[in-house]
């Protein structure tokens, strides 16, 4: 089967002074149709900004230094903005963090969710109106016939990040990105939104690009998880093997940040420093391994080159210099 997506060594620069500061760096990954594959890692590694890649919706003065992005077989640096714009919420559809920044608030829901049928071409009112009280009542919002005329804040922030998911699956896009939908959100209301994420999945077979900083969210709804730092990718597997086996001492760390059962009363592991910002890094002017100022096992070696993959099994795979594949092999079939 071939791959929805694939992302082939991308890097992205933010301009600083006539330059570009890598964000994002030399990051391959690819996703398959009916795939949920989620992206984990602190803030500021640059999870989102590989998100707004794909459609092409980075920033201004923020910019594609190298790499490309195939999606169903078409190269997206390749298409002009018009093209760009057929795919956009038809094929490949975002849901953001925050819906009152997304959403109009000068627009009635209906309206909102409706705009993206008519953009793509239909022009029947009566069918956009069926889709969209259709759409509404999937995503489970409560008698649509009346939340169709109500502006965004009546609604409350449940509400709303469902309207944000009607409004980017009611064309049925192959490909969703969620960046962290659901962290602004209560537990009850966040655990709803994941049921519904996967039940689209599920139901509609769209492949899922999941952003988050929630180990705990990743582990209900990924299939397979990417590990990011610092605008690298440092480990690559399905969940059990990234929830069970983790290899990078970047994602051992993560893992054992999270409060679990089985280690009740121990001290939950701390990674000393932070993530370097772009400026950091551009001062650092060294070509290793970004997590290295961080490591507690790092080595001279860790700071002069940044490793080639290493795989340890099928679907599993690490960036680290100190990892013996041997040992780590047998290690992951645990």
């Amino acid at each position: 089967m071939m791959p929805l997506l694939r992302v082939e060594g991308l890097s992205v620069g933010i301009r600083r002074n006539r330059k570009y500061l890598p964000a994002v760096e030399n990051i391959s990954f690819k996703i398959m149709p009916g795939e949920i594959v989620g992206i984990v890692g602190e803030s500021g590694c640059g999870k989102s900004l590989t998100a707004l890649s794909i459609p092409g919706l980075l920033p201004q003065g923020v910019e594609l230094t190298g790499g490309g992005v195939i999606f169903d077989g078409r190269d997206i640096r390749g298409l002009s903005e018009r093209e760009l714009c057929r795919i956009r919420g038809n094929e490949i559809s975002m849901v953001f963090q925050e819906p009152m920044t997304s959403l109009n608030p000068l627009l009635r829901i209906g309206a909102q969710i409706a705009e993206p049928l008519k953009l793509h071409g239909w022009k029947n009112r009566k069918l956009i109106g069926d889709e969209v009280m259709d759409i509404m009542n999937k995503v489970g919002l409560r008698s649509p016939e009346k939340l169709i005329h109500e502006y965004p804040h009546q609604l409350s922030g449940g509400m709303r990040q469902r309207v944000m998911i009607a409004l980017a699956i009611v064309c049925k896009p192959k490909l969703l990105i969620a960046d962290e939908p659901a962290t602004a959100l209560d537990v009850t209301i966040q655990a709803q939104i994941l049921r519904l994420m996967k039940r689209i999945n599920r139901d509609l077979g769209t492949s899922i690009l999941f952003i988050s900083h929630d180990l705990g969210v990743i582990n209900r709804i990924c299939d397979r998880v990417l590990v990011m730092y610092s605008g690298r990718l440092v480990e690559e597997g399905t969940v059990r093997n990234i929830f069970f086996h983790p290899v990078h001492e970047y994602t051992r760390g993560l893992m054992g940040s999270i409060p679990v059962r089985e280690r009740k009363g121990q001290a939950l592991v701390n990674i000393p420093g932070k993530v370097p910002s772009i400026e950091e890094k551009g001062e650092a002017h060294f070509a290793g391994c970004p997590f290295a100022p961080r490591c507690v096992r790092a080595e001279d070696r860790c700071f002069a080159a940044f490793p080639k993959a290493i795989p340890l099994g099928e679907n599993h795979s690490v960036r680290c210099i100190l990892v013996d594949p041997e040992s780590e092999m047998e290690y992951v079939r645990i």
